[in-house]
């Protein structure tokens, strides 16, 4: 694993699929806190992890339904 370091607010620009995605982290009020946020074209889809996974099982659900 590589670990990056940026300063907030400052992208992170990284490349998918050859679509430029920016992801940002943002202090909070809530001390040890940082939010995170993706600009990302229309074509990639951004999830967070638990979203990304139950989109994935039902897929297979799906897919093994029929």
């Amino acid at each position: 694993m590589q670990i990056i370091s940026i300063a907030f607010e400052e992208p992170l620009i990284v490349t998918i699929h050859g679509e430029k995605v920016e992801i940002f982290a943002f202090k909070t009020p809530e001390p040890g806190n940082i939010k995170f946020g993706v600009e990302a074209p229309r074509a990639i889809s951004v999830h967070r992890e638990e979203i990304y996974q139950a989109i994935a099982k039902k897929k297979t659900e799906t897919v093994l339904e029929h």
